[in-house]
């Protein structure tokens, strides 16, 4: 027996060495970067005050455009900009930095600019809930980093400090952005990184420029006796929505946890409500505790839980509301009611959010429903007519939990049972909201089964069971794969809330406290003794991750490294999924120092540990022992291939951004080049926001009409740009903003799959099975065999096929995987609305839990790929009139076009008297394809005035009337010599080959008599809706489209007409008349006014002849002054004489003269 013991002591020796290799060989060892330095990207967010400047960062708060970027274009006069323009600014900057272990960040950095090295920044936008305001997207825009010189003094003649910048754009409707930094190719090896940058709603700038928050007081000192010994607890959110966390359970504290980076920094707030406790005679409160029990986080709004009271308190996000619409201070909701537990909903539905409360006392056997819309909280008491308890005929009953399942419009309620007897026992319930009907599915054993042995256990009934009672305390519920659990001290699990598995892995000796669950086919387990324990679902086994031995060896491991993410004496504060990795928030008491961190739970490092530490052959090799491991993965290598370009599944829309070109030989901007930076990247995605419009141009690209008028010029920018004589030494490079069409895949499944109607997703699966060893004999076949299995969540909506080609050259197996939809679960809908989930699990089978892939971001799991599937009509696809072929063709047929006198290029003109043959596009937004609509559709006039300013609605009764082909009271604006109808004859089918659209305004109509505003003729301004909605069955797509058309020419009323006659025709007449009347009295008017010209001329003429006398008499008497006042007086009376003479003769001649 002397042997044994050397023997053992080395297995234990090589045991330690080889949980020590798997360790360190880790995937951020790879062999081809193993000899690379292990560095990380670091991103900050600065506003424009504080770029340049050494250790400065700030928060998320401000939401509106800066119009300071304007000034700065103004400079840039000989450039492709449009001057007319106003161009507006992010108010912040992404400040990028690098760091590798044991290396000065500052040098790092001057060497990768050297080197070539630029970041390249991804944003991606989450898409809103409320879809009714703002337009469902996947919207991403690509940025390249601009190299900065830091603002401190600097004694080097080039750089001293430097770090990268790009906008952080802002896009309306989402405060959830997702940053992810990658490198160019150039320079150091860097991997990729990913950061939450989110909006902070619950912060105010003050006056002095301090940030304050607005729900409590931030506290600045981390007690050890908030955290030390204290339970953990979950965090509820509504996933991917909420950019606040928040994290209760501090106790005897009325503080929470609040973080908008996903706990990588994080603050303790003291709430500022009034910590009272109301009671009465049906609460059963018997103590009182400042503890926020529960805290739930959804997009904008914040729901605490402190005794039996219930809080909410709205952010302020302008981005999301268009208005200031926070709260202000913390509201008290439910506040006559004994509220004893909030229960979370992780998903929005309909534009909305929810979450649900649970009572006691009065209203025990209720739920009272929330809905969050836009910041909006209302609260309705459910089942309306009856409680629970009545419901299901039972006496006393309690809601232990609800679930809501959205998809179904159902509430799953675990209702705790008392009879008269004493006993109590649980029943899942199913309420629906919309009949008011409640069932009960399942009750639940009274015991824990008995498994025997066996992994899992279908329980019918008809087992055997323990002598442990089942205690259930809540469920959880996967909307992608339908998956339910119910847990307690025991975990069952149901694929449609009736028929259940219970998992035999789980003892049942401990109890659950909390399920988290990653919705991707990972959950993750927390009992009340603070174990951690993991299930993949699609399998049954449970396995053990904290405490276990794979753990023991990690920590060690850990602290050999001196990392500071572990430390002796450390509490799990809370456990939750990011980007489908766990990660632990832990309080660490290291040196008498207490401080928060987070840290990745490393999953498959501890199954791996697991794996061979449980299956191992100790062999002899002539004078010594050897170990062997047994690996249980069928395969070997497995590769993704052939999958389609992601863009036309993955409906991701996404931008391309360069930093304008400066003019400086290190290539360093300034701040006014990063100003124009800002202002083009904000003018491009304001096009993106302004495309959506119902007039397709010409080129279906919203930057077309940026650079449409400046391409001719390209050239001549690159002229001045390449002799360094651009304005403002910037050149702006209108190829470096661009709408993105064509990315490829990368050799991996998409983060989610859009599946329209009888639409398919192809691709395969290559595996090399594994070579059988020599031990086995036998089994040979088993070993070196391998399936592939496709898991769908309702198979009854999709179908999988899979094909099988053996390729025995190369101990391979190529699978091909066809997902298609299967036509008939989903009706029509608008674009990205009311979405139905479902999922797809790829899965090789005996791979669960076996099979592991390094990569540089650390192992990854093999064998098991689930990815969630949405049917209906995908983001980004939209109905457009098609303007362009519409005057072509209408030109084609009515032989003549004729516009309106003044133009409108963006809504030409339609004359009434022509057949108007319409047409429209189906536009894809995402992979910018267009094509003809080759669908039917119904067309109705829903609105319409004279001019655009009084265009009105119509009402329902009136838009039957002005379009169906039933309408008896003459009141069609519009016919068609097309036959086909809707199936209640109401409406008119029209397609791409309809026979036109005749304009007929009858009598009744809005457009009938319509009165010229000028001297042409009249014109009217139809508001138009086409849709295909229930007529059109190739599409889940309900398009809708409104948009306007110009109708000129219309003709007058009869009445109006005859009267427009008769007046012009009475006014032609009259004319006439005058005309002959002055041609017979011409001669005679012609005759008087001679002869009073003639008399005029005599009158004048006598007037002139007095005048010409007296001048004469006055001149002879001056020359005549020198004589004696007798002559003078003889002078003037002979003068005086002859005049009177002549006067007379005057006279008689004038009296004669008529008469001759």
């Amino acid at each position: 027996m002397s042997p044994a013991g050397p023997a053992w002591l080395r297995l234990r020796v090589l045991q330690a060495l080889w949980a020590l290799l798997v360790v360190l060989l880790a995937p951020w060892r790879l062999w081809a970067i193993k000899n690379t330095q292990e560095c990380t990207w670091q991103v900050v967010l600065n506003n424009f005050e504080t770029v340049g400047k050494k250790d400065a960062s700030d928060r998320f708060v401000d939401q509106e455009p800066l119009y300071t970027v304007d000034k700065v274009f103004s400079l840039l006069v000989d450039a492709p900009i449009d001057p007319d323009e106003t161009y507006l600014g992010f108010p912040y900057y992404l400040k990028i930095n690098y760091s590798c272990k044991g290396e000065s960040s500052e040098a790092l950095v001057r060497k990768g600019h050297l080197t070539g090295l630029k970041p390249v920044v991804l944003v991606t936008f989450q898409s809103p809930v409320n879809f009714h305001r703002w337009k469902i997207e996947q919207l991403q825009i690509q940025m390249e980093a601009a190299p900065f010189r830091s603002r401190e003094r600097c004694n080097a003649e080039e750089v001293c400090l430097m770090s990268w910048y790009t906008p952080m754009p802002i896009k309306n409707g989402s405060v959830v952005m997702r940053v992810d930094v990658s490198s160019n190719g150039l320079g150091p090896f860097i991997p990729n990184k990913r950061f939450q940058v989110n909006i902070n709603g619950f912060l105010e700038r003050q006056r002095d420029n301090t940030l304050q928050f607005t729900v409590g007081n931030e506290l600045f000192n981390l007690i050890p006796r908030y955290f030390v010994n204290v339970p953990s607890r979950p965090l509820w959110y509504t996933v991917d929505q909420a950019p606040v966390f928040i994290l209760g359970g501090i106790p005897e504290e009325k503080a929470i946890l609040l973080t908008d980076t996903n706990f990588k920094d994080f603050f303790l707030v003291e709430l500022s409500i009034d910590s009272c406790w109301v009671g009465s005679f049906y609460c059963p409160q018997t103590s009182f505790t400042a503890t926020i029990y529960d805290a739930i986080a959804t997009e904008s709004t914040l729901f605490i839980r402190q005794n039996q009271l219930i809080y909410y308190f709205t952010g302020t996000y302008t981005t999301l509301h268009e208005s200031n619409r926070g709260s202000g201070r913390w509201v008290r909701v439910l506040a006559n009611e004994c509220i004893k537990k909030l229960c979370p909903v992780h998903f929005h539905s309909n534009g909305s959010e929810y979450v649900m409360a649970l009572t006691t006392g009065k209203h025990e056997g209720y739920v009272h429903f929330g809905t969050i819309t836009d910041g909006r909280v209302s609260f309705e008491l459910l089942p309306r007519q009856r409680s629970v308890c009545n419901g299901i005929l039972v006496v006393n009953c309690s809601i232990t939990w609800a679930v809501f399942i959205a998809g179904d419009y159902n509430l799953l309620l675990l209702v705790e049972i008392e009879d008269p007897s004493t006993r109590k026992y649980f029943q899942v319930v199913s309420y629906d909201l919309v009949s008011d009907y409640l069932v009960v599915l399942y009750t639940i054993p009274e015991f824990i089964p008995d498994a025997r042995g066996l992994e899992f256990l279908m329980v019918l009934g008809t087992e055997s069971y323990t002598n442990f009672p089942m205690v259930p305390k809540g469920m959880s519920y996967n909307p992608y794969n339908n998956l339910l659990f119910i847990w307690g001290n025991f975990l069952l699990q149901s694929y449609n809330s009736k028929n259940f598995i219970y998992l035999a892995d789980f003892p049942k000796e401990l109890s659950i406290k909390y399920l988290v669950n990653s919705f991707y086919g990972d959950t993750a387990i927390v009992t009340e003794t603070e174990e951690i324990w993991y299930l993949l679902e699609g399998s049954y086994q449970v396995y053990k991750l904290f405490p276990s031995k794979g753990w023991e060896v990690h920590v060690s491991l850990q602290v050999m490294q001196q990392s500071s993410l572990y430390a002796p004496n450390e509490t799990m504060v809370t456990l939750f999924y990011e980007d489908h990795r766990l990660y632990q928030l832990v309080y660490l008491i290291d040196n008498q120092q207490g401080r928060l961190v987070k840290r990745l739970v490393p999953v498959e490092q501890l199954l791996m540990y697991q794996q061979i530490s449980n299956d191992y052959l100790l062999e002899r090799q002539g004078s010594h022992l050897t170990l062997s491991f047994t690996n249980f993965c069928p395969f070997t290598v497995m590769r993704l291939r052939d999958l389609p370009n992601p863009q036309i599944y993955t409906r991701q829309e996404r931008y391309r951004a360069q930093p304008p070109r400066v003019l400086e030989p290190g290539g360093f901007h300034s701040d006014n080049s990063l100003a124009v930076y800002q202002g083009l990247v904000y003018y491009l995605l304001w096009l993106h926001s302004k495309y959506d419009k119902p007039y397709a141009d010409p080129v279906h690209d919203p930057t077309w009409r940026w650079w449409k008028n400046k391409k001719q010029d390209q050239d001549y920018y690159f002229y001045l740009a390449s002799n360094w004589r651009s304005a403002g030494s910037v050149h702006v490079d209108m190829a470096s903003y661009e709408k993105i069409y064509d990315l490829k895949a990368e050799n991996e499944l998409p983060e989610r799959i859009f599946l329209d109607k009888g639409t398919s997703y192809r691709f395969s699966v290559f595996l090399t099975a594994r070579e059988p060893e020599p031990l086995h004999g036998p089994s040979f076949q088993l070993q070196s065999k391998v399936g592939l299995a496709v898991v769908l969540a309702d198979p009854e909506c999709i179908e999988a096929v899979v094909k099988e080609k053996v390729l025995v050259n190369r101990n391979s197996v190529l699978f091909w995987v066809t997902l298609s939809d299967k036509r008939f679960c989903f009706d029509q809908g608008i674009s990205g609305h009311h979405l139905m989930k479902t999922s797809m699990l790829l899965k090789v089978v005996g791979s669960s839990g076996h099979c592991f892939q390094n990569t540089n971001q650390g192992p990854r799991m093999q064998g098991n790929l689930m990815v969630p599937v949405l049917i209906g009509c995908p983001p980004g696809k939209r109905l457009a009139f098609d303007i362009t072929y519409t005057l072509e063709y209408n030109r084609l047929q009515n032989k003549h076009y004729f516009d309106c006198v003044h133009v409108d290029p963006e809504m030409p003109c339609f004359l009434f008297r022509d057949i108007f043959y319409p047409f429209f596009l189906i536009q894809d937004l995402v992979t910018g394809d267009s094509g003809s609509f080759q669908g039917s559709y119904v067309l109705k006039v829903v609105g319409g005035g004279p001019t655009l300013d009084t265009i009105k609605e119509y009402s329902e009764e009136d838009i039957y009337r002005f379009n169906s082909p039933l309408d008896k009271t003459g009141s069609l604006i519009w016919t068609t010599r097309n036959t086909t109808t809707t199936e209640d004859s109401a409406f008119n089918i029209l397609s791409h080959n309809s026979l036109g659209i005749e304009w007929l305004c009858m009598e009744n109509s809005p457009c009938h008599d319509t009165i010229p505003h000028s001297i042409f003729a009249s014109e009217f301004f139809f508001k138009v809706l086409v849709s295909n909605r229930g007529v059109d069955k190739s599409t889940y797509c309900d398009y809708q489209l409104t948009f306007q058309l110009h109708i000129h020419g219309l003709p007058l009323s009869a009445r109006r007409a005859f009267l427009i006659l008769m007046v012009s025709a009475s006014l032609f007449v009259g004319l006439v008349i005058l005309y002959v009347i002055s041609c017979l009295l011409s001669p005679y008017v012609v005759k008087v006014c001679n002869v009073l010209c003639w008399k005029i001329n005599n009158i004048i003429a006598w007037e002139s002849y007095i005048y010409s006398i007296a001048s004469d008499t006055g001149a002879f008497s001056n020359t005549s002054g020198i004589k004696s006042g007798e002559s003078s007086g003889g002078t003037s009376r002979v003068v005086s004489k002859v005049a009177g003479e002549n006067r007379t003769d005057t006279k008689e001649t004038l009296r004669k003269k008529p008469i001759s």
